[in-house]
């Protein structure tokens, strides 16, 4: 085979890939195929809104429920897994990204209810006469906030009701945790996120803490800025594990006269979180553990997904990346737990001790997978943030940067931009940025050289 076919073979390869990973432009929202046929109370929550918020309010809904999933689980990797996430919503001020703080109203009455029977058992307890025969009982929550020293924070997943919820939207005041001298959060976030065992000891009051199954999800915004005091650098395992949404639009003013139209969303919220509260409770009391499943055809899907993704890094030499990707494999797998278990809702019962397993629908795994897709690049762009110099290309334009010759005509590298799936007037739009960005230079007529990615 010559060289002119051999490139046209690597060309339709990496055509192949990119189609199949069908990875999305940084920034951009997340598809609307996602949103066509989400399980209930999520559909009817992410109808009252558009564009960024919308997006926000999903992904946002997604972390609050991962902690409100009880004895579910599933398989990935010969290990088990609870459905619990990590995200961090990046964005300038201004940017409307506290829109999220809606979505935590889905864990409140739970919260509450944990709170409420705790502080109960507590003084039932202290108004026995004979202590020594029973279990003292510790105060239980389900959220923490992000500012609560290192201390508690333990103490309260030692004794969580199946797992604890940070919601916060300043990343600065999990920061200042991870700061405590005394204390490596960090360390216990890492584990955490695999539901490894947890155990620190401290001389201060000679306590031992061992939380053997911890179970955490964390939902977070914040502006670049907030984001290294949390997590000091790329290659620290924290960033690997977090769900990364970027945006750097900012907000224009927006209606808020009697006359904009309105929509209650303390109503929708609370109707929602009633939904949410009697699955929880519906799930804490059920007799077994439920796994989450996935057909051998729907793994044979993602994992060709994420073989295509894998090998458009290697190609493009962001091998360092490929560790947030495999996380991403991980998440992509916690994703298909949320949405099952709300697809199935109806069909749990307390009093059901047959049901100990529900397998993922097409729907949900599809739904899983675009998300995955989307996500992969904003994670990327993020990634990028730690080197100064580096040139932020989402993963497809790294693939059309890595096929086009050193030296090519415009019309040649349509041929080339075309085959990977790139309309002409976004190939031309990228001719144009990226001679801004110093990767491309234009030496005559019609004609380009390419120069090295930074």
């Amino acid at each position: 085979m010559d060289k002119e076919n051999e490139k046209k073979v690597e060309i339709a390869e990496n055509a192949d890939i990119a189609a199949l990973a069908g990875l999305a432009e940084t920034h951009q929202f997340l598809p609307d195929c996602i949103y066509e046929n989400l399980p209930e109370p999520l559909n009817e929550i992410v109808a009252q809104f558009t564009g960024r918020e919308r997006d926000l309010i999903f992904l946002s809904s997604l972390g609050v429920l991962s902690c409100c999933m009880p004895k579910v689980f599933g398989i990935y990797d010969h290990r088990k897994y609870s459905p619990n996430l990590y995200l961090f919503f990046l964005a300038p001020p201004a940017s409307g990204k506290g829109v999220m703080s809606w979505s935590k109203i889905l864990i409140e009455p739970i919260h509450d209810k944990v709170l409420k029977d705790s502080r109960q058992a507590i003084k039932d307890y202290k108004k026995l006469e004979d202590k020594e025969s029973v279990t003292k009982p510790e105060l239980q929550v389900k959220e923490v906030p992000a500012n609560t020293s290192g201390a508690k924070f333990y103490h309260h997943l030692e004794y969580s009701h199946d797992g604890l919820l940070i919601f916060d939207t300043e990343a600065d005041s999990l920061s200042n945790m991870l700061k405590q001298e005394w204390g490596n959060f960090s360390d216990v976030m890492r584990k955490a996120f695999h539901n490894e065992k947890i155990a620190m000891s401290r001389s201060i009051d000679d306590r031992f803490y061992q939380i053997k199954n911890p179970k955490l999800s964390i939902v977070l915004s914040g502006t670049p800025n907030q984001l290294k005091p949390l997590i000091d650098s790329k290659e620290n395992g924290l960033f690997s594990r977090f769900i990364f949404y970027y945006f750097d639009d900012v907000l224009g003013w927006k209606d808020v006269s009697p006359n904009a139209e309105y929509v209650d969303y303390d109503e929708l919220f609370t109707k929602a979180s009633k939904e949410i509260y009697d699955l929880y409770f519906t799930l804490f009391k059920h007799k077994t553990d439920i796994e989450v499943k996935l057909t051998l055809e729907q793994w044979d899907k993602f994992q060709d997904r994420m073989i295509a993704a894998t090998d458009i890094l290697i190609r493009n030499k962001k091998t360092d990346f490929l560790s947030v990707v495999k996380r991403l494999g991980v998440i992509f797998f916690r994703f298909c737990l949320i949405l099952t278990v709300l697809r199935n809702k109806t069909n749990i019962s307390i009093n059901d001790p047959i049901t100990t397993e529900f397998i993922c629908s097409d729907t949900d795994m599809n739904t899983a997978v675009e998300l995955i897709k989307s996500l992969i690049d904003h994670s990327l762009f993020v990634f990028d943030l730690y080197n100064k110099n580096s040139t932020h290309l989402p993963m497809l334009e790294r693939a059309l940067h890595n096929n086009l010759p050193k030296i090519f005509s415009r019309g040649d590298g349509l041929v080339i931009a075309k085959d990977l799936g790139f309309a002409e007037r976004t190939f031309a739009d990228i001719l144009n940025r990226w001679q801004k960005l110093s990767i491309l230079r234009k030496i005559g007529h019609g004609k380009y050289e390419k120069l090295k990615l930074k």
